[in-house]
């Protein structure tokens, strides 16, 4: 079924609406837009239409007769609309989106997406953008485009037993690192970083020009 899908694939969640430039930028440029549950009707008011709703229908105003795009209806109570949309994506062959909305609205929802991404990292291409940052979850070597002075934030998620950066100011060579701040506000030295991790982590790209 991927190739009904136009690409890029940007997935929109309940969380606050986005008002940063870049993830404003995103959703226009968006092939498909895939909204979980009520963030359908947040972009409805704002005059733009999704092409796919996901979830269990508790949080819509929207009826399933007045809409004329994919309504897929996903009643599982065990898992949160953003798990189950991902999983859709997943089964349906769609493997490379980006995730708006998830942070904002309430702190336990915000950590429970973080937690969300770590999981359906080791499955798909899938990161969140956010006002503030591009939000990544990894593990192994990965680079990254940047720009001088950008701050970069990296959190454990466990104990990491060597993580190593180049192109970051404070660099860190096969060192341990625990899941708290001693990584948060890093800054990119140019147009590249690159973090080799032996556990997951995750990594926050913080926007230039921020609210």
């Amino acid at each position: 079924m991927e190739t009904a899908f136009q690409q890029p694939i940007v997935i929109l969640a309940n969380g606050r609406f986005p008002t940063h430039p870049i993830p404003l930028s995103i959703l226009d440029k968006a092939g498909t837009v895939i909204c979980t549950d009520g963030s359908a009707d947040t972009l409805i008011e704002l005059d733009r239409t999704p092409h796919v709703i996901i979830g269990d229908l508790d949080s819509i105003k929207l009826k399933n007769d007045e809409f004329k795009g994919l309504w897929i209806p996903a009643p599982d109570q065990n898992k949160t609309d953003l798990q189950k949309t991902l999983e859709w994506c997943l089964i349906n062959g769609l493997k490379n989106v980006v995730v708006l909305g998830t942070m904002g609205k309430r702190e336990d929802h915000s950590l429970g997406n973080l937690y969300i991404l770590a999981e359906f990292s080791q499955k798909m291409d899938v990161h969140f953008v956010a006002d503030y940052s591009c939000i990544y979850c990894f593990k192994g070597m990965q680079s990254f485009k940047s720009t001088n002075g950008q701050l970069i934030s990296i959190v454990a998620i466990k104990p990491v037993k060597s993580i190593s950066t180049k192109g970051l100011k404070y660099p860190l060579i096969q060192e341990p690192l625990l899941p708290e701040c001693n990584g948060i506000s890093n800054e990119a030295e140019g147009e590249e970083f690159m973090i080799d991790t032996s556990e997951p982590i995750w990594l926050f790209i913080n926007h230039m020009n921020g609210l």
